[in-house]
């Protein structure tokens, strides 16, 4: 059975949805998303899963209110059937004890960081992260993140999360840095990044029509090579990444 189990409402825009669905919850990895329709009047929506609970069949996610969802925070009730959810997608975040991990989101864009951070504790990694565009919309968050981090720092620019990453870099080794948010937050830090000669990967948030490769609406150029994102991604080698060709791709868009 698919359904709302718990609704945790942060602020007026932001909510926590836990959803029973037994299969999602026992083979879901860090990096998995799934895809979401929660009534008639919605399409399906690509949500990160953020939290896993296997002994009770249920999983996390986190709805941020955005253009498309204005009205479906305050709609969502516990104990209502979803019409339609599939999942998990996509590829799972390669998880191994790397070292020291520097984690960088933005606002409700740090969301997708929030089961690889806890993956890569438990595999041993020290975490630091880093959210940016930080804001009381989004400070619920900073929760979120300090459970798994073992330090939180909070920028209010791109270019500070870059400063952040240099002076971090300077300071001792930083082994792997993840990053995830807009792409020219993406394309700057990645860049930063690859001229420290830090492995980056990156976990791209794109519109996505069916999650299964089908409408080819989430394909990224990575290495030259065409890839989609909803199967080969969201996670990729984020040095391989065409970020201008994707940002030329999105402003279709907007």
């Amino acid at each position: 059975m698919n359904r709302i189990k718990q609704i945790i409402r942060h602020t007026a825009h932001t909510a926590e949805v836990v959803i029973e669905s037994a299969s999602i919850a026992s083979s879901a990895r860090a990096g998995h998303f799934v895809m979401i329709r929660f009534s008639e009047k919605y399409p399906r929506i690509p949500f990160s899963i953020v939290d896993t609970d296997p002994a009770a069949g249920t999983f996390t996610i986190i709805i941020h209110k955005g253009a498309r969802l204005s009205e479906l925070i305050d709609s969502l009730e516990p104990g209502q059937e979803l019409p339609n959810l599939l999942g998990p997608l996509g590829q799972a975040f390669p998880i191994k004890k790397y070292g020291t991990v520097l984690c960088i989101g933005d606002g409700e864009g740090f969301v997708p960081l929030l089961s690889v951070m806890k993956a890569l504790k438990e595999a041993g990694n020290k975490v630091v992260s880093v959210l940016s565009e930080f804001s009381e919309q989004t400070s619920c968050l900073r929760g979120n993140a300090e459970r798994y981090a073992d330090r939180v720092l909070l920028s209010s620019s791109k270019e500070e999360a870059v400063a952040i990453t240099e002076n971090l870099s300077a300071e001792g080794s930083v082994d792997l840095v993840v990053i995830t948010g807009p792409t020219d937050m993406l394309s700057l830090i990645s860049e930063t990044t690859k001229r420290l000669g830090i492995p980056t990967r990156c976990i791209l948030n794109m519109i996505m029509l069916d999650g299964v490769g089908i409408c080819g609406i989430c394909r990224v150029m990575v290495g030259g090579e065409r890839k989609l994102t909803c199967i080969d991604g969201p996670t990729f080698d984020a040095h391989l990444v065409d970020f201008d060709q994707l940002w030329n791709r999105q402003r279709n868009f907007v």
